[in-house]
């Protein structure tokens, strides 16, 4: 993932002067990497504006503390990049499969992985942060109930009226199962043993295998 991957942000002004968006991009890139690699607690803005090639008092000018610093680093790069989902997306990628359930699911998979293998910072941080900060815990559940539950849970159920997934399990509980074995394999791969010699085409397929034998109809 390059810096110019991070969403635009808004555009804002200090005291009538445009504010330098490429140096505020940079700033907020360069301390995701810093709190990724070293924790938050172990990270001081003077290192954040040295690493970024710029003054404490630049930064400050930018972001006025070290937790709006973090605030917009977890808001504009974590969340943003690690929870890009939609109802709309979906559902458009398993048409995109010919109705292949497996497919959309291997799919789905093998692209949360990429953008995962790309900033394995930002999932260290996002992981890191959530356990540390009440704050942060409740941003994320926030943006990830928007972005990720309840998209799934309202496509599951659609997709129960089908008659395309078992009904006899709620579609809240099959979205829990879901979530579980992507996460689990998702955080294996990327944070917790990414040098075990993993077969991620294989992996991927067994995982969209399991959860689609699990969850058809009469299943």
């Amino acid at each position: 993932m390059t810096e110019t991957s991070l969403p635009a942000p808004a555009p804002a002004s200090r005291r009538g002067r445009p504010r330098n968006e490429a140096l505020h991009g940079h700033i907020l890139w360069t301390a995701a990497q810093l709190f990724g690699r070293h924790g938050v607690a172990q990270t001081t803005t003077r290192e954040v504006a040295a690493e970024a090639g710029t003054t404490e008092r630049t930064l400050f000018k930018h972001f006025t503390s070290k937790e709006g610093l973090v605030q917009a680093v977890m808001e504009k790069a974590v969340l943003a990049h690690l929870a890009p989902l939609s109802l709309a997306g979906l559902r458009a990628a398993i048409a995109h499969c010919g109705d292949d359930l497996q497919a959309w699911h291997r799919a789905l998979l093998a692209d949360r992985l990429r953008a995962l293998s790309d900033s394995p910072d930002l999932v260290r941080l996002l992981l890191v942060e959530i356990l540390r900060s009440e704050p942060a815990r409740e941003r994320f559940a926030t943006a990830w109930h928007e972005a990720a539950w309840e998209p799934l849970r309202a496509l599951f159920s659609h997709l129960q009226a089908e008659g395309r997934l078992r009904h006899n399990v709620e579609a809240a509980t099959l979205v829990r199962q879901f979530l579980s074995l992507n996460l689990g394999f998702l955080i294996s791969r990327v944070v917790l043993a990414p040098a075990l010699a993993w077969d991620d085409k294989r992996e991927i397929a067994a995982v969209a295998a399991l959860f689609g034998a699990g969850a058809a109809p009469g299943g």
